[in-house]
């Protein structure tokens, strides 16, 4: 799923989803108790979206930094290198020509409520997400027949994904994907139970469920059922809503533990409480427009060559900034690209039927809350209605408005800082692919489409890179996207108590793993 860098929700949204379990009647495990004194506490800035608690269409860090610790699939992340580590399979068979998957799962998974996690389960609750709207089923396709099935040009069972039995799920690849632990460590491919509790509370798959929540906190509890019971550390952890000069004397106090809100550094008990770390994420513009005028190129690149990208870039006062969307890809350095130049602009306008932007309709543009977006933002706004005699509107609205549904969107430039769910260039380049039904730019090409279909079948590395390298130049070509920066976490931990917690590129921190010592 994509994650992004959002306002921070305070309110829950829960929407039961789909993963079959067997009906029977639990037992509840025995010398299993928990300890009221074993809690983790996590801060996060009091805002004004919801958290929203969906594992298939969550998009923002705050959302699925919960999620992560009540819903668990075939693997997980490890929390020192943010690497898939196996967690429902229990063991993994690979072929030697890399196209047969066989997935034993731990036959001690179960959901919140008692009822098994199964095989055929997990293969319908995968299912879903072919009717959904995430990116990631996309790369699914590596999958003999998923593709047709989207497609609606086939049958279910002509997909290569079958359950022998109860605990055993086989998988057949039309190509190798080495990819593929990273994609099923993903929330979206996590067991998700298919129906509403009857006593109406959200059933999970993780460590954790939910044993309280308001608009002050909520609560996680240890998950009685949870296969790995010992390996989780805290029996409870507690997420709390605080404004920031609260913020600020909690964690003084020693009430917080780790806060993903910013606090100066006249705040922190000591340096190294501060982590900062580089992160596999990339901050960028691109279009998204349904309007004609705006789905042309010619207009696109026109609009981009008014754009003085390098000043934007140096003044967004990142520290790594970049006219790359793809982070950690090496690449000879491109300077003040895209250049900005009137005269072609207007030329390309006038070849699309709009002289000097006459006829170009209203452009609404939206951004997310945050100084150095807001001002580049207004930047461009300002420069596109002077130069075209044109209405820019510019909206500074929640980040889920625009983002979570991106064909409802009613704007035609926008700006984010996409966090790849996984550490690999298709989960950024996959945002603009006309396959996808999460498609962030509304953007279709089937050249464009070939270009990703030929890197995830490309069996050698060089090959593959080459390839991806030319997908994202076509994105740039077509005037789609433009980078600012790459992204730098910034999180506040107590470093004298905190343990389990760990700096990695794609910034996740499994829950089960974090805990707290005595001074």
């Amino acid at each position: 799923m994509k994650r992004f860098i959002p306002l921070i929700l305070t309110l829950l949204c829960l929407l039961p989803l789909g993963a079959k379990g067997v009906k029977e009647t639990p037992v509840i495990p025995s010398g299993r108790s928990l300890d009221s004194t074993s809690r983790f506490t996590i801060a996060l800035p009091k805002g004004e979206d919801k958290l929203f608690l969906n594992p298939i269409r969550a998009t923002d860090a705050s959302s699925l930094l919960l999620l992560e610790g009540l819903y668990e699939g075939l693997y997980s992340t490890d929390p020192q290198t943010g690497d898939p580590i196996q967690a429902l399979a229990k063991e993994v068979v690979v072929s030697n020509d890399g196209l047969k998957w066989t997935f034993t799962l731990d036959e001690r998974g179960r959901f919140s409520n008692g009822e098994p996690i199964t095989a055929q389960g997990l293969i319908d609750s995968w299912f879903s997400l072919f009717n959904d709207d995430t990116y990631l089923a996309t790369l699914l396709d590596v999958v003999e027949g998923v593709s047709a099935f989207r497609q609606g040009n086939s049958s279910r069972g002509a997909v290569a994904i079958t359950a022998p039995n109860s605990t055993t799920i086989e998988m057949r690849l039309k190509y190798p994907a080495p990819y593929l632990p990273a994609l099923l460590a993903t929330l979206p491919f996590a067991a998700i139970y298919p129906n509403v509790s009857p006593s109406g509370d959200l059933v999970t798959s993780g460590a954790y469920e939910i044993a309280e929540e308001s608009d002050e906190k909520i609560v996680l509890a240890k998950q009685i059922w949870y296969r790995d019971w010992e390996g989780v550390k805290s029996d409870f952890i507690e997420i709390t809503f605080m404004e920031s000069e609260e913020l600020a004397q909690a964690f003084s106090d020693g009430l917080v533990d780790w806060s993903v809100a910013f606090l100066p550094p006249q705040n922190l008990k000591r340096i190294d409480d501060l982590r900062l770390s580089v992160e596999y994420s990339t901050g960028f513009y691109y279009f998204s427009s349904l309007q004609e005028a705006y789905r042309d190129s010619r207009v696109r690149r026109a609009l981009a060559l008014l754009i003085p990208w390098e000043e934007l870039r140096s003044e967004s006062h990142q520290i790594f900034p970049t006219s790359y969307l793809i982070p950690d890809l090496e690449r000879p350095p491109r300077e003040n690209y895209p250049a900005a130049s009137m005269t072609e602009a207007y030329t390309l306008l006038a070849d699309a039927g709009y002289p000097y932007g006459a006829g170009l309709p209203q452009l609404n543009m939206a951004i997310h809350k945050g100084a150095s977006y807001a001002e580049s933002g207004e930047r461009i706004a300002n420069i596109w209605s002077r130069a075209l005699g044109i209405t820019v509107t510019l909206d500074v609205v929640p980040l889920a408005m625009y983002s979570r549904f991106p064909s409802l969107s009613p704007y035609d430039f926008s700006f984010i800082t996409w966090v790849g769910d996984f550490h690999d260039p298709l989960s950024f380049l996959l945002l603009f692919s006309g396959e996808s039904d999460y498609n962030l730019g509304n953007y279709v090409s089937n050249e464009y489409d070939a270009l990703l279909a030929k890197a995830m079948a490309a069996t050698e590395n060089g090959e593959r890179t080459t390839l991806l390298i030319e997908a994202e130049e076509f994105l740039f070509k077509e005037a789609l996207v433009f980078p600012l920066f790459h992204g730098l976490t910034t999180n506040i931990i107590d470093s004298q108590r905190v343990r389990g917690w760990y700096d990695n590129p794609l910034d996740i921190h499994p829950l089960k793993y974090l805990y707290t010592i005595t001074e």
